[in-house]
């Protein structure tokens, strides 16, 4: 059938029907909720309680925490708390060992189901599991002598989000069960062993008197040196051979990837490593170089209960962001503050002392681990009730696109850096603002807060990726980087 305008009532149908998901489109379009604004939530991480050395159990750090305002806790009781030492010449069967509470002593289904337990009990706060590692040590001197030293056993790692009992059990430490892991390559070494062995074996089968007893001892001394080399260890790597660089820590590191968590190394540079402990000493000195020595962790310690240089403009965590922006490093590296937290109020610190804040669209578990992994967040260190903090801090392009902590900025013109110090109880206090651009100290900020600048940095290298990060000169605030590409 043809209309008078010579088109069939089929094609208008077809326009009309064309028309009505046309403007379906767009009214959903104009109706849509736009993309909410990140929002601040403070956490606490570092926590200790009674599942291993802290005095306080999970509960009641849930509830002092909600007491102050705080509705984010990550929990990281020690994996670990042992030392054994071996007498050789067979160091793994004839050892004395020294072990407190711990994770893996109370049991990680114990430890995981009381967390999970409190998340039910109080949905208002984000409760998540994790532990603080000593992945390798290893021992130089002898009781005989009086010098024995074990070394790197303060070398921590935080491990987060560590959510099934195996999680725990799979990281290598020198104290991991047994494992088909690295069988394979232990197999080889059994020939060394297994040669007398089958000559003990046959000496005592086929002869008799002095061969007979020889093939029996030989037999005997074999048998013990199999067990002891146990191809079955969880960890590669001996405390009796020295200093073996990264790489036991780097297997601890790559392991927590693998099972979903998130490492983070801690105290780099603290100054209690060195020390006396009964009849051993202690020996772990600074290390902020694992910082670029390893790879696939996620961040460390930037404010901690103790002095750090690492975070310094152009020190080791420019470096390490530097890799990053020249294309060596695969990802960044993020800050955190960690509290070493075991007592309310022990070394004149509280329960919320060292504060990380997390920039989220939701308040949501889901929200606050991805702000972990992508770095929207930054670090203060306070007395527990207030503490500097960015009331924001983002870099706008030229055509009015807005960056903030953790995320990359394409822009063809001048980036203009922002920002506002304040403090969260509101007072006024002298503050010195360090902006750094690509390691190297661009500009200092001086002045009361609430402190508030707007820089526009004419001088941005183009062609090649920077960052903008801040830091006050007290480091108690210390903010993540931003990354900026200026094109040509």
């Amino acid at each position: 059938m043809i209309t008078s305008h010579g088109i069939t009532i089929f094609q208008r149908i077809q326009l009309l029907l064309v028309l009505f998901l046309i403007s379906l489109f767009f009214a959903r379009s104009a109706s849509a909720e736009p993309l909410k604004e990140y929002f601040p939530v403070p956490g606490l991480m570092d926590l200790r309680t009674t599942f291993s050395d802290g005095v306080h159990s999970p509960e009641d750090l849930v509830t002092m925490a909600r007491l102050r305002g705080f509705r984010v806790l990550f929990f990281n009781d020690h994996h670990w708390i042992k030392l054994s030492y071996g007498i050789p010449p067979f160091r793994n069967l004839l050892k004395y060992s020294k072990e407190y509470s711990s994770i893996m002593t109370r049991g990680p289904r114990i430890y995981l189901d009381e967390i999970e337990r409190l998340s039910k009990m109080y949905p208002d706060m984000i409760l998540v599991p994790g532990s603080i590692l000593s992945p390798f040590y290893y021992w130089s001197g002898s009781w005989l002598s009086g010098d024995l030293t074990v070394h790197q056993y303060d070398r921590r790692i935080l491990a987060f989000n560590l959510s099934r009992p195996g999680d725990f059990g799979a990281v290598p430490t020198q104290e991991s069960g047994l494992s088909l892991k690295h069988t394979a390559t232990r197999l080889p070494g059994l020939a060394l062993f297994i040669t007398p062995w089958m000559v003990g074996l046959f000496l005592a089968a086929k002869h008799k008197g002095l061969l007979r007893f020889t093939g029996t001892v030989l037999l005997v001394l074999s048998s013990l040196a199999i067990i002891d080399y146990n191809p079955f260890r969880g960890s590669l790597f001996t405390p009796y051979s020295g200093d073996q660089g990264i790489a036991p820590f780097q297997a601890a590191i790559d392991s927590i990837h693998e099972h979903g968590g998130l490492a983070f190394w801690n105290y780099p540079e603290q100054r209690s490593g060195v020390r006396k402990h009964g009849p051993v000493n202690v020996s772990t000195l600074p290390y902020p170089e694992v910082l670029l020595e390893s790879r696939n962790y996620t961040g460390f310690a930037a404010i901690y209960g103790d002095q750090i240089t690492a975070t310094d403009p152009g020190k080791h965590w420019d470096q390490v962001l530097i890799e990053y922006c020249r294309g060596k490093r695969e990802k960044p590296v993020w800050g955190i503050s960690t509290s070493d937290f075991h007592e309310d109020g022990r070394l004149g610190l509280k329960l919320g002392a060292f504060p990380t804040t997390f920039l989220v669209r939701e308040f949501s578990k889901p929200a606050i681990l991805d702000a972990v992994k992508q770095g929207r967040m930054y670090c203060s260190r306070g007395d527990g009730r207030s503490w500097p903090q960015l009331d924001y801090f983002n870099v706008l392009g030229a055509d009015g696109d807005n960056a903030y902590m953790g995320e990359t900025l394409t822009t063809k013109g001048f980036p203009l850096i922002q920002f506002r110090v304040s403090y969260r109880g509101g007072e006024n206090i002298p503050v010195t603002i360090h902006l750094v651009r690509g390691g190297t100290l661009l500009r200092t900020f001086q002045g009361e807060t609430p402190l508030e600048f707007e820089v526009l940095d004419k001088e941005a290298p183009t062609g090649r990726m920077t960052f903008y990060r801040l830091m006050d000169s007290m480091k108690h605030l210390t903010s993540n980087p931003i990354f900026v590409k200026r094109q040509k």
